[in-house]
């Protein structure tokens, strides 16, 4: 019999019963996605238009009660939140691909590297490679962009004989287990703080595009959070917790580039006077230069491992983002058109690219700086004295947000996963609506991947939501980026919406 005045794991008091209904139907519709097409792979391979439009309502449905459980339980995070936390990622766990076609690239370039064949200056070993026809066909020619831990973390796929189930299954293994121990690190050494787990782990981002469609982020963040775990644990001058902080910082960065504003909050937590600041640069870029000297150098192959990487990056179309969205516009104001949906990709890519490139690098230029704008201010906010561990928590967070929503040139939804644990250890009331919404619409821009290339929803829906990602992007502008903002502090409970 639950006690009156206590929340019961299944109560609904918080949303979890919406939270745990909405999980089991998005990983439902997984399985129905590869059943209505007969194959894993996700790119140029779709249902038909009856079952796409099925799919694409069930998965609405059950995202929005994601949501909004979700919603509900950042207002009153549950004091004991390990055994949901856990039933997510069980959900999560038995999902199939089915909302991005990135899984296979990973599979592809861990396959070939643990061959023994340079994925980071060229692509030339894909095509002989058993995953490549699992590739979308944008990415045939695309060499590795992931880092070289990701690369590391990749390679048992070279143990699944070439089967996408057992590579599938192998790779859940190989990521699953250390993000368990971080969680569950988490758990115990966090105790005091029910809002950072529930804006991490009963994320329904985190959950559907970490653990769930298998983003090369969720190691990212796994290592985040444990350097932030150990680093809050360590005892004043005492630096070896710091230190390993910064290693695993370090870890994630050389993962991918967009943890790269994460290294604000390991340089400046703790550091209390500019001499310690001054100090800890050094100190921290050598441990950085290390882990990557000793991570890259199985796959060294001169700087054109560093290079071709970044320039392949640059290179892309821009895509979810504020200058995509720019481009399109303007160049419907000229008279152009929208190209089919239903085109080869290759081609519309170059026209995209003749079309809209003076648009992108205009648009581009401005947001940059702008970004440029709001990093100093809140840089020099994060130094104002006194020392204030909160504020440089929140000013991390908004540094990320800032780079990933503004600065790139791309955006998808599962690269927010690198701003999560600052904002998980210092949210207002601002950026938790703001983190709602763009939860709620940055990952229904993937949904329409359900969907028949001919079907009428599919311009409508993609309008519908990367429309509102942008909205959502400058949303609230001048209260995140330009203004203190209020100053509530999540405890055991988030603070209330104004």
């Amino acid at each position: 019999m639950q006690v009156p005045g206590q929340r019961g794991f299944l109560s609904g008091e918080d949303g979890q019963i919406p939270w745990l209904l909405g999980g089991v139907l998005v990983t439902g519709c997984s399985w129905g996605r590869w059943a209505a097409t007969g194959s894993l792979k996700v790119d140029e391979n779709y249902p038909s238009q009856l079952w796409g439009t099925v799919l694409f309502l069930a998965l609405l449905l059950g995202w929005g009660l994601m949501v909004l459980g979700w919603w509900r339980l950042l207002e009153h995070p549950p004091e004991e939140p390990r055994a949901l936390a856990y039933s997510g990622l069980v959900l999560a766990a038995l999902m199939l691909p089915m909302l991005s076609n990135d899984v296979f690239s990973l599979m592809a370039y861990g396959s070939v590297a643990g061959s023994g064949q340079d994925v980071y200056t060229t692509a030339s070993g894909l095509p002989g490679d058993a995953f490549y026809a699992f590739l979308g066909e944008r990415w045939h020619t695309k060499v590795c962009v992931y880092g070289p831990t990701t690369l590391v973390a990749t390679l048992p796929v070279a143990l699944a004989n070439h089967s996408p189930w057992l590579a599938l299954l192998i790779l859940r293994l190989t990521w699953l287990v250390p993000l368990v121990l971080v969680m569950e690190l988490s758990f115990r050494k966090l105790r005091g703080r029910p809002f950072f787990h529930a804006m991490i782990w009963l994320n329904p981002l985190f959950l559907v595009e970490g653990p769930g469609q298998l983003h090369a982020d969720v190691l990212g963040l796994a290592a985040v959070v444990a350097g932030i775990v150990l680093t809050l644990g360590g005892r004043p001058g005492r630096p070896a917790a710091t230190r390993a902080g910064w290693l695993l910082y370090a870890l994630a960065v050389l993962g991918k580039y967009s943890f790269a504003f994460a290294g604000f909050w390991f340089w400046l937590y703790g550091a209390r006077t500019a001499r310690e600041r001054l100090l800890r640069l050094p100190a921290m870029a050598g441990v950085i230069l290390a882990a990557g000297v000793l991570f890259y150098a199985p796959f060294w192959r001169g700087p054109a491992t560093l290079t071709e990487p970044l320039r392949a990056l640059s290179g892309m179309n821009p895509g979810g983002s504020i200058t995509e969205v720019a481009g399109i516009l303007v160049d419907l104001l000229r008279g152009g058109g929208v190209p089919q949906a239903d085109a080869p990709v290759t081609q519309s890519l170059e026209i995209e690219r003749a079309t809209h490139a003076a648009t992108w690098f205009a648009v581009s230029l401005v947001l940059r700086l702008v970004t440029l704008g709001i990093g100093i201010r809140v840089l020099r906010g994060m130094l104002r004295r006194p020392h204030d561990d909160d504020r440089i928590a929140l000013g991390t967070g908004t540094l990320v947000i800032a780079l990933i929503t503004l600065a790139s040139h791309r955006f998808q939804s599962w690269y927010l996963m690198a701003a999560l644990p600052f904002f998980g250890l210092r949210c207002t009331a601002v950026w938790r609506r703001w983190w709602v919404a763009v939860v709620a619409l940055s990952v229904s821009t993937e949904l329409v991947h359900v969907l028949a290339r001919s079907s009428p929803l599919l311009p409508v829906a993609s309008v519908l939501t990367n429309g509102g990602v942008v909205i959502v992007f400058l949303m609230s502008f001048r209260e995140r980026f330009l203004a203190a903002g209020d100053a509530a502090r999540p405890g055991t409970k988030a603070p209330g919406a104004p």
